[in-house]
């Protein structure tokens, strides 16, 4: 996971902000390549005087790791200002989000047995192939996590297959930018639930063994 030191100031909390907004926005902007490098300088920021009090406001109050889990976490629920201008409702987002991460091997098992139920239900085969996959289907309709979307995909790489779909592109974007910010220790929970993973995705698992064979 994408992680940065403590404290700081109005101009480099802005930075941040600006950082992480282009690594969303910018397929060709990697944070985890580029760093918290977002360009403006000091002379400019001080004409900025509502981004001075805002960023002002959250470098007096947060440290910068949790400044970017606010901004990060903003971003996620497909937000294009990432919160912004972090009112009440932004810190709620942050504050939700947090709490669903702390319950990350919980909130996986119950997203695997839902996408699982609905296969059933509608019988579908591989819930991440088709022309709009169902996993995808679910996480627009709130009903699996993106932690869980991103930790499958990990292991089972099927979002670029949907990244210049009309519907999809931009929810296939939004995955792939949010991964850095995941916990990257996530084999031994899909360890935990690789018979389940192997029904979820049988004709993907399947194909890649017969690749590799």
């Amino acid at each position: 996971m994408y992680i940065i030191g403590k404290n700081m100031n109005a101009l480099e909390a802005y930075k941040i902000y600006l950082s992480i907004k282009l690594h969303f926005q910018r397929a060709t902007y990697d944070i985890t390549k580029h760093g918290m490098r977002a360009n403006m300088p000091a002379e400019k920021f001080e004409a900025k005087t509502n981004m001075k009090l805002i960023f002002g406001k959250l470098a007096r109050k947060y440290k910068k790791q949790e400044l970017i889990n606010i901004i990060v976490f903003n971003f996620a629920t497909g937000d294009k200002f990432g919160g912004f201008p972090y009112d009440a409702e932004a810190i709620e987002v942050y504050k939700q989000t947090k709490a669903r991460r702390e319950k990350l091997s919980y909130n996986f098992e119950q997203d695997l047995l839902a996408i699982q139920t609905r296969m059933e239900k509608d019988n579908i085969l591989d819930a991440t192939q088709g022309d709009h996959p169902l996993i995808l289907k679910m996480l627009l309709g709130k009903q699996v996590t993106i932690e869980t979307v991103v930790i499958l995909n990990r292991l089972l790489n099927f979002i670029d297959d949907y990244s210049d779909d009309m519907i999809l592109g931009d929810t296939c974007l939004l995955v792939s930018k949010y991964s850095p910010f995941v916990k990257k220790d996530t084999k031994t929970l899909t360890d935990k639930h690789e018979s389940l993973i192997n029904i979820i995705a049988r004709q993907r698992v399947l194909s890649n063994t017969n690749n590799i064979t």
